[in-house]
């Protein structure tokens, strides 16, 4: 990765780590010491237990994906990032599809696995538009505009216009669209794809639906990897 991409994620993590505790601070509802000591608790949760615990914060994932505010990032974290990034080098993906890109965090952990490859590209989808300008920004800045395809609009109108396979698909839309989405991209699934979907355990109640539709359904062989906020990777079987 070069220095100016990792100096251009630096920041846009240290972006969203702020506006996520300012968030939780506004809505808290108690003193400022206690927050603070409910901040360094989390830290140490277990990630299946962080949904949970976030609402003695007043917050959870599940505040941020039925709200219209579309201000915050909503960045993956430094971790998440580099697992994407090393599901790319170790898969060799020709196309991977990004399902919810707000500000372009993903897209650029997927784009530089890309150019270190040497080819494939990642469609990358968001409705704002706002965060489509910042997304362009922040690709061009770490240039990789020739692995990213971004398609600004409705994800649904989006994946409805898409055709052939995809290697590689993370969701990390609002949770409660989970299911009917991925409903709606199981045409776009050979066997081997790979279905990464966040916010399983920060979102568990929204994303419950999505969660059992893949485990009774032989088709798809699924888990959820047991790290930051729950990430179901699923591997299509047939």
């Amino acid at each position: 990765m070069t220095s100016a991409t990792t100096a251009l994620l630096r920041r846009l993590h240290e972006q969203s780590q702020t506006e996520v505790i300012a968030r939780a601070q506004a809505q808290f509802r108690g003193s400022s010491e206690e927050f603070l000591i409910l901040a360094e608790e989390y830290e140490t949760v277990a990630p299946r237990l962080r949904g949970r615990f976030l609402e003695t914060l007043g917050l959870s994932s599940e505040d941020f994906q039925s709200s219209q505010d579309t201000s915050l990032s909503l960045a993956v974290s430094a971790e998440t990032g580099r697992f994407l990034r090393n599901m790319v080098l170790s898969h060799k993906p020709a196309r991977i599809l990004e399902l919810g890109s707000s500000c372009g965090v993903s897209t650029l952990y997927f784009a530089e696995a890309l150019r270190t490859l040497g080819s494939g590209v990642v469609v990358a989808t968001e409705f704002d538009a706002v965060k489509c300008a910042q997304l362009r920004a922040h690709v061009g800045t770490a240039g990789v505009d020739a692995y990213v395809d971004l398609r600004e609009g409705d994800v649904f109108q989006t994946v409805s216009e898409l055709d052939g396979t995809f290697d590689i698909v993370f969701i990390d839309v609002w949770a409660n669209l989970y299911l009917d989405l991925f409903k709606q991209i199981e045409r776009l699934l050979r066997p081997g794809s790979i279905v990464l979907a966040d916010n399983m355990y920060t979102a568990e109640d929204a994303v419950r639906p999505y969660k059992h539709y893949l485990d009774d359904d032989p088709r798809f062989s699924t888990t959820t990897l047991d790290f930051e906020s729950g990430i179901e990777f699923t591997v299509v079987v047939s």
